[in-house]
């Protein structure tokens, strides 16, 4: 359980023993410790706190019609494809397993849970089908861009493994911590389930601008609104408040996984403003390849749009179309293309070797009194 504390301002989020997230003017900083067992995430930013904007945005999906939608136009397709390309999902959770889903993602029980059926039977899953109801939530994780560009020019698929690590861990403790409502014999509380059914597909780019889309490597873990009550024995809705809430948490432990990871399997992790990057991409490179960005920057500036939730809805208005009749390998050699000599051979370079920092243990209390120190 994560519980939420505040002081001067600020919001910690506290699980065990170990303070986990910091969030203050919408800025985390991660400071993810684990369940009583002290990771190293401190120690791999050279001794310094993880900062970044929230990055873990969760969706709701209001409809059967919209997440059926969201399934052939979203979810399933890149925003590159060529006619019949699709990106392949996978079933996860312990609520996909007790209804018998593995492996890949198939449109027909997507459909059968966004009505809320039991895949294969024209049975109710959860008692109420209410129209307009919530149908489920996008986690979205999202990768620094360094990350997506070290990953297209060097494809070095160890990179992609300790993505798709992360988020899956990252979604099974966010799980961990699912609830239902009570309402039976007078009582009104939540009560602890912990399982989902949530179907995760893994993107390698962005919306494309002028109909080209940039290199981004990015998760989406569509968690459909139900969950098994053990206790009486039914699947009801699930209770999804707590964990958006907590999502500066998921976050930081998502971010500290896969810069642990990266680390780990030889990529130097250093500090930005914003976050984190692989170590040696610079500045000049990480902007040929952030032109959505700057798209939304632009329109954000001409509009007077200063707040981050504004500028997603922006995001969201302003998305060209994904792009039929273009492969991956034809958008290599467009990136490539953007590159000087001297950039590529910086990339190259970036190759993954024995670990470059030591890992140290992190107690709860320097993390605390270091932040305390440092931010406020």
């Amino acid at each position: 359980m994560v519980a939420m504390l505040m002081l001067d301002g600020a919001k910690f989020w506290v699980r065990g023993c170990g303070i986990i997230a910091v969030e203050q003017n919408g800025i985390a900083l991660g400071l993810w410790l684990g369940r009583c067992k002290p990771l190293p995430f401190f120690a791999l930013v050279h001794g310094t706190v993880y900062i970044g904007r929230v990055m873990l945005r969760v969706v709701a999906s209001v409809s059967a019609g919209q997440a059926k939608q969201y399934y052939t136009q979203g979810l399933s397709r890149e925003d590159y494809y060529s006619e019949g390309q699709e990106v392949i999902g996978q079933w996860q959770g312990l609520g996909a397993e007790r209804l018998g889903l593995s492996g890949r993602v198939d449109q027909r029980s997507f459909d059968a849970l966004a009505d809320n059926l039991k895949p294969g039977s024209d049975e109710s899953l959860t008692p109420r089908t209410k129209e307009n109801r919530r149908v489920g939530y996008d986690f979205n994780f999202h990768c620094p861009k360094s990350v997506s560009v070290v990953y297209e020019q060097n494809r070095d698929e160890r990179i992609f493994g300790a993505f798709k690590m992360s988020v899956t861990e990252t979604m099974r403790e966010l799980e961990a911590d699912m609830k239902t409502r009570v309402r039976v014999r007078g009582e009104n509380s939540d009560r602890n389930t912990g399982n989902l059914v949530w179907a995760e597909f893994h993107h390698f780019t962005a919306r494309p601008v002028k109909g080209i889309p940039d290199p981004h490597l990015h998760a989406h873990c569509f968690a459909f609104n139900a969950t098994w009550d053990g206790v009486e024995q039914r699947w009801k809705a699930g209770e999804f408040g707590d964990l958006k809430r907590d999502a500066p948490y998921y976050e930081a432990a998502f971010h500290a996984r896969f810069a642990k990871r990266l680390a780990e399997i030889g990529y130097g992790v250093e500090r930005t403003e914003k976050g984190w990057e692989i170590a040696g991409v610079s500045q000049t490179i990480l902007d040929k390849f952030s032109l959505r960005t700057k798209q939304i920057e632009a329109l954000a500036a001409e509009r007077g749009i200063t707040s981050a939730k504004e500028k997603d809805m922006l995001a969201a208005l302003s998305r060209e179309n994904k792009r039929h009749g273009i492969t991956r390998e034809q958008l290599r050699e467009i990136w490539n293309g953007r590159l000087t000599a001297d950039e590529k051979n910086a990339l190259v370079s970036i190759k993954a070797g024995s670990p470059k920092i030591e890992v140290n243990s992190v107690t709860a209390k320097r993390a605390m009194d270091y932040a305390i120190a440092h931010h406020y």
